[in-house]
């Protein structure tokens, strides 16, 4: 699956101005290995593990859900679910909203994630910083600190 991934990657670089239609929805988002590797992702960060509006988690997600899934996809009849509002403290005493989404529905959103970035990442400005992989607003004040010589 990684190797498709790449290929689709390596194909939106090389040809930055063609249409990428190969298939997308059937090759990758109905394709039960994108979402074995969606689980490796997202299985060891946190928060899948704390319940959304449903009480189930992502821990311990079978093969037949993933099935059941990428079934209620291909019929086109998946609806994502709303997530759950709790409210967290905050160090001044105040409250911070927090939105806790269902499993199933970050396993999707993970999919599709997969797959616009193996196609927009490559297209991207090595000066764009913030919400990318190995870009965030720490790097780009380094590259301030470190380029940028000032005018007059």
């Amino acid at each position: 699956m990684l190797k498709k991934l790449e290929s689709l990657r390596k194909r939106s670089k090389d040809n930055p101005d063609k249409i990428i239609d190969r298939h997308l929805y059937k090759d990758f988002i109905l394709d039960p290995r994108m979402y074995l590797a969606a689980y490796q992702k997202l299985k060891s960060k946190p928060g899948s593990m704390t319940p959304g509006i449903t009480p189930t988690i992502l821990d311990g997600m079978s093969m037949d859900e993933i099935m059941n899934i990428i079934s209620i996809l291909n019929d086109e009849s998946f609806q994502f679910t709303p997530g759950r509002r709790i409210y967290i403290p905050k160090s001044g005493g105040k409250k911070r909203p927090l939105t806790l989404g269902n499993p199933r529905d970050k396993l999707v959103q993970e999919v599709i994630r997969l797959v616009l970035e193996a196609i927009y990442e490559p297209l991207f400005l090595p000066c764009s910083h913030g919400f990318r992989p190995k870009f965030s607003c720490h790097t780009a004040l380094r590259v301030i600190f470190t380029k940028f010589v000032g005018c007059s």
